[in-house]
């Protein structure tokens, strides 16, 4: 059985002068419940509240944190938090993450991208996969396809223009001015 301190009488004054912080913080919690749950969870967050508060007046040191409203409030939010998550919990099949991964249904999303480049005329896709899917450079895109960088990049800011209008994508031009 645990020993229980009495609080000296510094922590008693402590806990009587922070009280109001109960009252406000348990009010704050259940403020956006419906009215039936409001008045279901005051009372025993107010008592977790309580049971904080006195806990906190315990190891509250002055020398070290100068501010009690602060030290009391986080210590009591902690507690109604708590309460909270441990009267709303519902009990449940554990699952690991690679059995949850496993048993997630696999999505397949259409890759709008690939979508947009198959109806580009055809002398565009090859550079459009290559520049938009492979990640490849403006520069890289000039060598593999021997144009001159500029062509290259001309190319490239045509078809991007093509395929953000395609996909309603709002192109930004970037100033080149610092």
């Amino acid at each position: 059985m645990k020993k229980r301190l009495k609080l000296s009488r510094h922590q008693q004054d402590l806990t009587v002068e922070w009280m109001h912080l109960v009252r406000t913080l348990s009010h704050y919690f259940v403020q956006f419940r419906p009215g039936w749950q409001k008045w279901l969870y005051v009372d025993d967050l107010q008592g977790e509240g309580y049971l904080a508060l006195a806990k906190a007046a315990r190891t509250y040191d002055k020398t070290r944190l100068p501010y009690p409203k602060a030290y009391f409030a986080r210590a009591i939010l902690n507690a109604m938090l708590k309460h909270i998550k441990r009267t709303t919990r519902t009990p449940g099949i554990r699952l690991s993450l690679a059995e949850a991964e496993r048993l997630a249904p696999e999505m397949d999303e259409a890759d709008e991208i690939r979508l947009v480049i198959a109806d580009l005329e055809e002398k565009d896709r090859p550079l459009a996969i290559d520049r938009f899917i492979n990640g490849y450079t403006i520069q890289a895109v000039a060598t593999k396809y021997g144009l001159t960088v500029r062509t290259a990049s001309l190319r490239t800011r045509r078809l991007a223009k093509i395929l953000a209008d395609e996909l309603g994508i709002r192109l930004v031009r970037r100033s080149t001015n610092v």
